[in-house]
């Protein structure tokens, strides 16, 4: 049998017609599929960038505009070090709020919080929990990054359930140390923003905040800022621990120097700077030979700083969780510029000069 005749017997054969035709059937179907899959991903990924590409709104957290869908990332504070012989720090500048407080023995600390799918290489050097700062961090239901912290406030930081990342109770993973630094091994302690939403999406935390935000507002106009030169000191201990702001009237913001020295950040070398500076007096005793105690809720006086303009104010905080709100001489609501605002929680007997 010739090889001619061989094929038209093999496509007359009727299993071999009906194997042709599930494989066409198969092949029509994988080929549908295939265009449908596609149709589907490309909808789903333009709905994915609408979610971050549309209509920009305020973050929450310090009114910046961003992209919808972002305004409300799930806030994580780090406490961050500020022993003067490790300056310059490591992302201070990335963060939506700042608070400084005393620690120990003349030394400010600070709680840096953070909103934001920014890539943040570095952050740190990360040190140890303190009572108050708990107070400021309920405001926020925050995600806690530190590494360990003193007795009284690791209690209180269970008994009240606070969502914890401590590198020193087994949440080391999510930290590293820098044996490059020159400086001991407490100092050299950083993590970052890819390993803090590792550990939210770990511990099962939300991908959104719950907390009450404060009201923004539109800043001056370069008409309505002052020309003459305006500087801030803050005189927390030593000079090492001296803090001033010199206002930048061109870009509205507030230059920070520590220690007679401009305030760097360690990756970029830039100055830090804040939109807003809140000075809030706190009454401040010893709670033990070593450590203080703040008494952070009830209501002082308070000093606000913005578009070059100084504002006499009241703060204000109901309980622990509730947020500390700002008021003028007439009652309203301090309503702050969008942008960094650093809160400087200072004793009521230290010295705060302004012009």
């Amino acid at each position: 049998m010739s090889g001619s005749e061989g094929i038209k017997k093999f496509f007359n054969n009727k299993n071999t017609k009906i194997g042709l035709l599930i494989l066409v059937v198969i092949i029509a179907a994988a080929v549908l599929g295939y265009f449908l899959f596609s149709k589907q991903n490309i909808e789903l990924s333009n709905s994915n960038s609408t979610k971050t590409t549309g209509k920009k709104v305020a973050r929450l957290l310090d009114g910046v505009q961003v992209d919808r869908g972002n305004e409300n990332i799930y806030p994580i504070a780090v406490m961050v070090e500020n022993l003067f012989t490790i300056r310059p720090q490591s992302g201070l500048d990335k963060a939506g709020v700042v608070y400084e407080a005393l620690a120990e023995g003349g030394i400010t600390r600070f709680m840096a919080i953070y909103s934001t799918n920014e890539a943040i290489a570095e952050i740190g050097p990360v040190r140890s929990a303190r009572d108050y700062y708990l107070d400021w961090l309920s405001e926020y239901n925050a995600l806690y990054a530190h590494c360990g912290g003193s007795p009284s406030a690791l209690g209180l930081i269970k008994d009240y359930d606070v969502l914890n990342l401590d590198q020193i109770s087994g949440d080391h993973p999510y930290f590293w140390r820098d044996s490059s630094r020159a400086t001991a091994s407490e100092h050299t302690l950083f993590t970052s923003s890819e390993l803090l939403t590792f550990a939210r999406r770990d511990k099962g935390i939300p991908e959104e905040g719950d907390f009450k935000p404060w009201p923004y507002k539109e800043e001056a106009s370069l008409a309505e800022r002052p020309t003459e030169a305006k500087k801030i000191t803050i005189d927390f201990s030593i000079f090492s621990y001296k803090v001033e702001y010199q206002y930048d009237r061109d870009n509205n913001q507030y230059l920070r120097f520590n220690g007679g020295e401009p305030h760097l950040d360690f990756k970029t070398q830039k100055q830090l700077t804040a939109k807003n500076v809140i000075v809030q007096y706190v009454k401040t005793r010893l709670a033990d030979p070593t450590r203080l105690a703040m008494e952070t809720i009830g209501e002082g006086g308070a000093l606000v700083f913005q578009d070059g303009q100084m504002i006499n104010a009241t703060w204000k905080k109901e309980d622990r969780e509730t947020r500390t709100r700002f008021y003028d001489s007439n009652g309203e609501e301090i309503r702050f510029n969008a942008g960094q605002i650093w809160v400087e929680v200072v004793p009521t007997d230290r010295a705060v000069e302004y012009n």
